[in-house]
């Protein structure tokens, strides 16, 4: 038996007790298959069900729907370019995210059209990107981490995704509880674990943990469930999640939870959800857990085909006590935003339309975001945020539109790139043999236009109509203004 498959086998052979042979062996040859490649589809920048069809024919993908998500399918065959390689990726038109993780964020109920939401452990924001998916942009998020250099990784997710009302933190979860009851609408806890999945990938490699390590990661995980349920408001709904099938960091989290607090949540039952039996477990070894566990989703590989996981849908009936305390705090004015004037908000409104013939009025009003700038800049800024956390500090937030050079609106990679599939002004199309140089980052020399080089930043496009980023035109050539491609 290869070394792999024996370390494999020592940690599926703990489950012995709620697993049979016959489910240990087939977990066992599961392994063999590759996971497939799953992507999400980005319903702010296109119509999934028309990109899925483009990018399959483009790049001679074979793709299977994931059922339980509207906007995500399984890339079961590739023969060209691979997909965390494409354009379309690049401009963050899809999300390359394994199947068992798109699971958490599709068990909301969604009852609030504009809910507040809270990711407590965030990065690097694959989940995020799935809240802002289902909201349509339109709740408010605070995604959080407590990692400082885990940030970066999530501003950039977030940027490329192109969600407006969402802002990133780094703080304790732990706290959030204290700082803020019974608050949010939604709160998602994909809390941090040892990854104990039974089913290792290239990127999710097998290590074998000790009983003493998930002791600890559940010890961690009631504080962050605690502070989470105390965080959401009566009747909100909380995911808790785990990519480990361990009982310690799953089951046992949330019983400890159950028996501390009886009245004051429920776990929905999830038995419709999926077309395979996934209950969660009530008796591991010799520890007996709540009855209502067997609502839970407990996804084992070899019966579902994807990765391991666990996962929650957790309803608050009553308050968890909690003590109120102060959380972070920094004036508004020390971020050095500041409320457009309605001259200049008018001027930008107007070159917007007048370029691109695009309304931005109209989106500001629709996602309840508002103009502001800072040192020049302007940015879509959640109303939310100003609302109701004016003053805790972030990382990041909204959306950076563009600048005024003078008098000229210069917009930035992320409006054109979230915004330039309704344009329907300011569009250069190229032709399909200079795609590759553009996409490679360089300039195109003598483009075919009939508008006269003046320096205007327009939306390049390819025959197909593939949002390609932002050129700058000029004498004799397109200036090639797509970011660098990240290392």
């Amino acid at each position: 038996m290869p070394d792999v498959n024996r370390k494999l086998y020592e940690s599926i052979k703990r489950f012995k007790s709620v697993l049979s042979e016959e489910d240990i062996q087939s977990l066992l040859e599961i392994q063999d298959y590759p996971l497939p490649i799953g992507i999400r589809l980005n319903p702010l920048k296109t119509n999934p069900e028309k990109a899925i069809r483009d990018l399959s024919k483009r790049y001679s993908w074979e793709v299977q729907p994931i059922p339980f998500c509207e906007t995500c399918w399984n890339i079961t065959n590739y023969s060209n370019l691979s997909p965390g390689m494409t354009i379309e990726h690049r401009m963050g038109q899809y999300y390359i995210q394994d199947a068992a993780s798109m699971v958490p964020v599709s068990l909301f109920e969604l009852k609030e059209n504009h809910p507040i939401i809270l990711d407590m452990t965030a990065s690097p924001g694959g989940k995020t990107t799935h809240l802002i998916d289902r909201t349509r942009d339109r709740g408010f998020i605070i995604a959080n981490d407590a990692s400082k250099g885990r940030i970066p990784a999530l501003r950039s997710v977030l940027s490329a995704w192109g969600g407006i009302n969402v802002t990133v933190t780094n703080f304790p979860g732990e706290a959030i509880g204290d700082w803020y009851p019974e608050t949010f609408d939604l709160v998602l806890l994909d809390a941090p674990c040892s990854m104990e999945n039974l089913r290792p990938a290239p990127n999710h490699p097998l290590r074998q943990t000790t009983a003493d390590e998930r002791l600890r990661l559940q010890e961690r995980q009631i504080q962050l469930l605690t502070s989470g349920l105390q965080t959401l408001k009566i009747g909100g709904q909380l995911v808790y999640a785990t990519c480990s099938l361990a009982p310690e960091e799953d089951e046992a989290v949330i019983d400890a939870l159950l028996q501390t607090h009886p009245n004051a949540i429920q776990i929905e039952d999830l038995s419709d959800h999926f077309g395979f039996a996934a209950k969660g477990l009530t008796q591991f070894n010799h520890r007996v857990y709540h009855p209502q566990l067997l609502h839970a989703l407990r996804l084992w590989p070899h019966l579902t085909g994807i990765s391991g996981f666990f996962c929650a849908l957790i309803t608050k009936q009553n308050v968890i006590p909690f003590i109120k305390s102060t959380p972070p705090s920094r004036e508004f004015h020390k971020t050095e935003l500041k409320s457009v004037e309605k001259n200049i908000k008018t001027k930008v409104l107007h070159q917007i339309s007048e370029n691109y013939g695009f309304d931005l009025s109209k989106i500001t009003d629709d996602l309840s975001v508002e103009l502001y700038c800072r040192h020049g800049q302007f940015f879509l800024i959640p109303i939310r945020y100003l609302q109701q956390f004016k003053t805790l500090p972030y990382e990041y937030i909204g959306l950076p539109l563009g600048r005024l050079i003078e008098g000229e609106f210069e917009p930035s990679h992320e409006f054109i790139s979230r915004f330039g599939h309704r344009f329907t002004r300011g569009i250069i199309q190229i032709k399909d043999s200079d795609v590759k140089q553009w996409v490679d980052g360089r300039d195109l020399r003598h483009p075919e236009i009939n508008l006269t080089p003046a320096g205007q930043y327009l939306l390049v496009t390819d025959q197909a109509g593939r949002n390609l980023g932002m050129g700058k035109l000029l004498p004799k050539r397109l200036r090639n203004m797509l970011p660098r491609k990240s290392v």
